[in-house]
C-alpha cells in the first residue's frame, strides 16, 4: 500500500497505556503512539528511533540528558541506548517516532 491517511487509521492497542497506529516499508517504520497520563517506559532497541511529540508533553532521558519535549519537539535515539519516558501532561500525548529498520513488534 502506497498511500495512507492516518486521520481515518484506528489507533490499536499495543499494551496497557499505549496504543499504535503502524506503517511499515521495507527499512523504515512510522508509529503514531498514543500514550496515557503518566505511562512510563525505560528500555532500549536495534533500531535507529527519531520523533516528534504531536500533543503532550513527556520528559524523555536519552543516555544521560534528561529534556521536557512538548509539542512540536523532536529527537533521535541512536541504536542500542537506553532511553525512558514518561508522560507528564494531565492528558494523553501522541508521538510520532520512525524507526529503522522497522520494529517487528510493532507489526499489529
Amino acid at each position: 500500500m502506497n498511500f495512507y491517511d492516518l486521520d481515518h487509521m484506528a489507533y490499536k492497542f499495543k499494551r496497557e497505556g499505549v496504543q499504535v497506529k503502524v506503517i511499515s516499508g521495507e527499512r523504515s517504520q512510522m508509529v503514531m503512539t498514543k500514550l496515557d497520563p503518566g505511562f512510563e517506559s525505560d528500555h532500549s532497541h536495534p533500531q535507529e528511533q527519531m520523533g516528534i511529540v504531536l500533543s503532550g508533553q513527556i520528559r524523555l532521558t536519552i543516555e544521560n540528558e534528561t529534556r521536557t519535549c512538548g509539542a512540536g519537539e523532536g529527537y533521535v535515539i541512536p541504536p542500542n541506548v537506553r532511553h525512558s519516558f514518561r508522560v507528564t501532561s494531565g492528558s494523553h500525548a501522541e508521538i510520532l517516532d520512525i524507526f529503522s529498520p522497522p520494529k517487528e513488534e510493532n507489526n499489529i
